[in-house]
């Protein structure tokens, strides 16, 4: 079969694998489509990846076949032909964080989000095949187009932030950094309860993109303007609502910049929800500062949100099947084969201004996508 392997930065190479090896526990799912994400362009740039099959992790596809069913006989009735996508596994209640009663925040669901568990394969979805644990795959509804499948390991991300910021009926929600998690969160805040939501993106596709997805306003800022930049927003939240400012701002940018501008949005009280990274920023500390009193003063929350769980990846499913969340707008509608991935993570290192979200399709589906016939009428 065929897969894309990274080789180091700004270096891949499509090459001939040999066939997943199918274990016991695990199941053997045949690619529909591969988002590129941020943290696979991150891999990219740098030549780094958590494990191999973190690089191709947004994707869709169908399990064709199951490994020893063990003391789990319903598995292989259950799962071979069905239409899946990587999910959560349930928390293991073994590691030492779930014996101390922390089992929202098992080791292990995290260790095999980013496909470094043991039954995880050694390369990820830019390939036709792959191998997964059984328990972290979940079915995809009736009613939503595989492609628009691969989107839910993104907008789970998003849920799970959304869920961590305690949203409520009536808040006013700012979204700092319009990508496809900032996209995401704009329309779950809304299904939350927000009733104002404002993006800030330097693009202005993005800030378009935003509007048509349920924010009801979008300015312009960059990583590196100073406070004058957001004045935009800070005199539209003075004039909307309560006029304090934001009762939450979510970071989808990762800078130290992007987290100050959020603490200077947010009202006296309000939550600050960190959710991106920034490649070059990740275990680096920035000029920026947030100074304590900046905190204290305003009584200010932080919160961090990594990775998603099974309930996130459920909540999603069940979203798109009754077609309340939308992501169609946000990815390209005509996929691209294996042999593109190489040249689009190029193109989205030099010139990323104005692309939709690209999607892999290592085989042809076979039929015409739903979502693509919607959309050229």
């Amino acid at each position: 079969m065929k897969g894309v392997v990274l080789k180091g930065p700004r270096s891949v190479e499509l090459v001939d694998l040999e066939e997943p090896e199918l274990r016991d526990g695990s199941v053997i799912v045949e690619i529909d489509a591969c988002g590129i994400g941020g943290t696979d362009l991150e891999s990219f740039v740098t030549g780094h990846v958590p494990a191999p099959a973190w690089f191709g992790h947004e994707w869709s596809g169908r399990v064709v076949d199951v490994g020893g069913i063990g003391d789990r006989p319903e598995i292989r009735d259950r799962f071979v032909g069905e239409r899946v996508v990587g999910s959560a596994p349930p928390a293991c209640g073994q590691c030492r964080t779930c014996r101390a009663g922390f089992a929202d925040q098992c080791s292990v669901v995290i260790e095999t989000i980013v496909g470094a568990d043991p039954l995880a394969d050694r390369v990820g979805g830019f390939s036709e095949r792959i191998r997964v644990d059984a328990r972290r795959i979940a079915r995809v509804p009736e009613g939503i187009d595989q492609l628009d499948a691969a989107l839910a390991e993104p907008a789970s991300v998003a849920a799970h932030a959304v869920a961590r910021s305690n949203v409520g009926l009536g808040d006013l929600v700012v979204v700092i950094g319009a990508g496809t998690i900032g996209l995401l969160v704009c329309e779950l805040a809304r299904l939350a309860g927000a009733t104002r939501i404002v993006a800030i993106d330097p693009e202005p596709t993005r800030q378009e993109l935003a509007c048509d997805l349920g924010s009801d306003a979008a300015f312009s800022t960059s990583l590196t303007d100073g406070p004058e930049a957001t004045q935009a927003a800070v005199d539209w939240l003075a004039r909307t609502g309560h006029g304090l400012g934001a009762d939450v701002v979510f970071d989808c940018v990762g800078t130290g910049h992007s987290m100050k501008t959020g603490v200077e949005l947010v009202r006296r009280g309000g939550t600050v929800v960190a959710v991106g990274v920034t490649p070059d920023e990740r275990h680096e500390a920035t000029g920026d500062g947030i100074t304590p009193a900046m905190l204290i003063n305003r009584q200010i929350t932080l919160k961090a949100s990594q990775g998603y769980l099974v309930n996130d990846v459920r909540r999603v499913l069940g979203l798109m099947a009754e077609d309340r969340l939308r992501v169609a707008p946000i990815y390209d509608p005509e996929p691209f084969p294996l042999a593109a991935v190489g040249d689009l993570l190029e193109e989205l290192v030099v010139s990323p201004v104005g692309r939709l979200k690209p999607l892999i399709q290592p085989r042809p589906l076979g039929t015409t996508s739903p979502t693509r016939q919607h959309r050229s009428s």
